[in-house]
Formats: C-alpha cells, structure tokens, sequence
C-alpha cells in the first residue's frame, strides 16, 4: 500500500534519528543520570611554601576530552559524518517522494495486482533503507564512544605520571566532590601533557591515504602488522 503520508513519515524519522542521535552522541559523557550532577564548589587555598604534597587530586573528564586536541577532532569527524548523512537522507526522501508520484500516476493504468505488487516493492524498499539509516547512525555512536574510551585508556599513564610527581595517591572525578580546593585539579595541566605528548590521537584516514607511508609509520608505532589489517579489511568489503 503507497501512502504519502507514511513514506514522508519513514523518511522524516530517519532525518530526526541522525540530527538528535548523532550530536549528542559524538562525545558521551561519564554521567548516566537524567540530570546533570551539581557543579562542587571550588575555593581558593593557596599550598604553603608552593610545593605541598598532595595526596588527592581531581579531573573533570568530561572537559578533559572536549577540550584535549583527540576529543576536538573527532567532535569535528563525528559533526562532518553526521551532516553527510543528514544531506543524505534529504536526497532519499527527495527521490522517494518521486518515484511515489510516479507510481500513483500509474495506478490510473496498471492492473490492480500489477499496481499492488509494485507498491509493495516500494514499501519494502522504503523500509530496508530506513533500517540501513539507522544502523549509520549507531555506528556513529559507536564510534564515538570507542574513542572516548581509547582516549581515556591512552591519558592513563599520563595521569600516573602526574599523580607521582604530585605524591597522589587517588584522583577523583571533580562532580563527585561537594567543597575543593582549585589547587588539587589538575584537569588543565593534564589536558596541556596530553596534547603535547598524544597530540589529535591515531587518524586512520591520513595513514590509508598514504599507502607509501606506512613501512616508515610501522616503525614507530611498534605494532608492524596492524598498518596493512585496515587495507585487507577494506578490499573484502
């Protein structure tokens, strides 16, 4: 059965998916709660002498990511992805909107079963693409997510490192505190070592754009098998 109104509504709810689901996603946050945890409040307290020790200290990750150069890139890849695949969905609503209206003009002339089968093959396509939209749009999300937490998985010995010249012995999630002091988070500082020292993160597109490059890149990544794995993959796809 063609109906106008359905098509449009398919094809509409592919829109809503990519525009809601894709900008929130790009860069999860730690909280799962429906409501945004209370901020602490920060004081001022000056160390002694400058060069106290102190055995805890705080991070804000949701800032650490955003603000860090690996976060800012793939807030960049996931926004560029997501409107390519808004302008996507506008032609196939576009296209699909006329091969409707050429399909309700031959209703005037075709069989009745001829008609009915070629609408079903319509909705069926319909459908089918709908369902390949939404999988875009999670595997979007997923992407996401899985570099959020190779972030987080790279930042650790950094953070370690800090923590010994500090003389920490834990690091708290800076929401999780009621009253701090600003001189025990250290969300900026590690997010300037991060940069200096991860810079943007692995970018996979720049080294398959480059075959030539990869013998002189395996060496210093130390893993001389995983340059060609991306390539093979894609020639089986």
């Amino acid at each position: 059965m063609v109906d106008k109104q359905g098509i449009a509504a398919s094809v509409a709810t592919a829109v809503l998916a990519v525009g809601s689901a894709a900008l929130a996603q790009p860069l999860p946050t730690m909280n799962d709660g429906t409501e945004r945890p209370v901020m602490p409040i920060v004081v001022e307290a000056p160390l002694p002498n400058g060069q106290a020790v102190l055995p805890v200290l705080t991070i804000d990750q949701d800032m650490l990511y955003a603000r860090s150069q690996w976060g800012q890139r793939v807030q960049e890849e996931i926004e560029q992805r997501r409107r390519e695949i808004a302008a996507e969905n506008d032609r196939l609503a576009e296209q699909f909107a006329s091969e409707e209206q050429e399909l309700t003009a031959l209703r005037r002339t075709l069989p009745p079963d001829e008609f009915r089968k070629r609408a079903d093959e319509f909705d069926k396509r319909v459908v089918e693409v709908r369902r390949e939209r939404d999988t875009e749009v999670r595997a979007l999300q997923i992407e996401a997510e899985e570099e959020r937490r190779a972030f987080l998985d790279t930042a650790l010995p950094i953070l370690a490192s800090l923590m010994r010249e500090r003389g920490a012995v834990v690091v708290l999630e800076h929401r999780a505190i009621f009253v701090a002091s600003q001189s025990i988070d250290v969300t900026d500082d590690l997010i300037a070592r991060i940069d200096r020292e991860i810079g943007a993160g692995p970018v996979q597109p720049d080294a398959e754009e480059k075959p030539d490059a990869a013998p002189a890149a395996s060496t210093t990544n130390a893993q001389p098998d995983q340059p060609t794995e991306p390539a093979a993959e894609q020639s089986g796809q």
